[in-house]
């Protein structure tokens, strides 16, 4: 036998109390829910509940195949919830300028957080179902420190998830004020990542002894490595984007150089990608010398075809296990090689980031720091040895006897 309602002459409605603030729903036959406005018996209550009827009634016509019904959209007010916040962030052009697979991993953290009970005791309800005002922060950072626990990358990522549809509510649609968003106190800082570490000199040679100039497998570690590129930017590379460049230097000469000229995948639907003037080192230029097929993408599979980008993540590690390199050691890795390469060799930080294509400096502060680090530390350890060489010979003088 159904509950009796607690408001008989509004079918349909409950009350609910989210955080210690009430609000009422209504849900339909067919399980939708909407949000009432105001109080029971005031105007603005019923004319949203008459709405909320009136919705249903169209949608069951429309499912039934009635060719006249028309779904009648809920007024703003009725569907400030993050349920809604979700679906208008993703009509916005910033969402729609995101790559596939920001969206896709995005949408797959909203989801997880919308179908999660804001309370634990409340089964019947969603944050999907919550009015974006009613969330305060300390109920955000519960809900993030839970994730924190035992996934602390996920937790950051679903903390600017959840923005996201905050900037809707905030900057979008304008139903709270901007100092009313819950996230502003929250910062979430994971450690520092240990996956896809750069490739010592010693693991580098183990590879380049076993795979020689012309294999796929040295072509791609040459790519990833004296391009810097990211995986997506190597399997896509093609010999069309390779070309002669006149150069006029400082001193006034000018100067040919061979050079790749592409544009990063990254960011490709945002910015249109960072672009990219790369020329060949002798190094490269080696690896790429013995390959005939000048035609199509420069790093091509067996059978002439291209790599995708996720199969080139399983070869790398095929062909560091046949030159016997640990586990871990990866195509990011190498860019990341790079980066601290060219630090090592004293290239400023803005030639570093022109070099990556990084679209931020703090970024590529980093392989500064850590170069800056090795420097010190081996400065610091010549000044040791000096020191105690002058202390030994001094131990030497020491013990010479003067015989007359």
């Amino acid at each position: 036998m159904p509950k009796p309602s607690k408001f008989p002459q509004y079918p349909g409605v409950s009350e609910k109390t989210i955080n210690g603030r009430t609000f009422f729903r209504h849900r339909a036959k067919d399980g939708k829910d909407t949000v009432i406005p105001g109080q029971p018996g005031s105007e603005e209550f019923d004319r949203a509940f008459n709405m909320a009827l009136a919705t249903y009634r169209e949608r069951t016509a429309a499912a039934a195949g009635d060719p006249g019904a028309e779904v009648i959209a809920l007024p703003v007010q009725m569907a400030r919830t993050f349920g809604k916040a979700a679906i208008r962030l993703e009509e916005t052009m910033e969402w729609k300028s995101y790559d596939s697979k920001t969206q896709k991993y995005n949408a797959m953290l909203i989801e997880r957080f919308l179908e999660t009970r804001p309370e634990a005791d409340v089964e019947d309800v969603k944050w999907r179902d919550v009015p974006v005002d009613f969330m305060e922060a300390r109920h955000l950072r519960a809900f993030i420190e839970g994730i924190f626990t035992t996934r602390k990358s996920t937790a950051k990522h679903m903390l600017n998830a959840i923005r996201k549809l905050l900037w809707v509510a905030i900057e979008v649609e304008k139903w709270i004020a901007p100092e009313n968003d819950p996230s502003l106190s929250i910062k979430v800082r994971p450690p520092k990542s240990t996956k896809n570490p750069a490739w010592p000199l010693s693991i580098r040679e183990k590879f380049e002894a076993r795979h020689l100039p012309g294999s796929a497998a040295r072509t791609c570690y040459a790519l990833a490595f004296w391009l810097g590129s990211r995986r997506e930017d190597v399997a896509s590379l093609e010999w069309s984007e390779l070309d002669q460049h006149e150069i006029e230097l400082f001193t006034g000469e000018i100067a040919i150089v061979e050079a790749f000229s592409f544009r990063q995948g990254k960011n490709a639907k945002k910015t249109g990608g960072a672009e990219m003037f790369i020329p060949l080192v002798s190094k490269l230029s080696e690896a790429l010398a013995p390959l005939n097929h000048r035609e199509g993408t420069v790093l091509k599979t067996a059978y002439g075809k291209p790599f995708s980008e996720k199969s080139l993540t399983n070869q790398m590690a095929v062909w560091c296990k046949q030159a016997g390199i640990p586990a871990g050691y990866t195509m990011h890795g190498l860019r990341r090689t790079f980066g601290s390469y060219l630090a090592e060799c004293n290239v400023e930080a803005k030639g570093i980031m022109t070099a990556l294509g990084h679209s931020a400096m703090s970024v590529t502060d980093i392989y500064v720091r850590d170069a800056n680090k090795k420097q010190a530390m081996f400065d610091i350890a010549q000044t040791i040895n000096e020191r105690e060489e002058k202390r030994d010979l001094m131990k030497r003088r020491g013990n010479l006897r003067i015989v007359r």
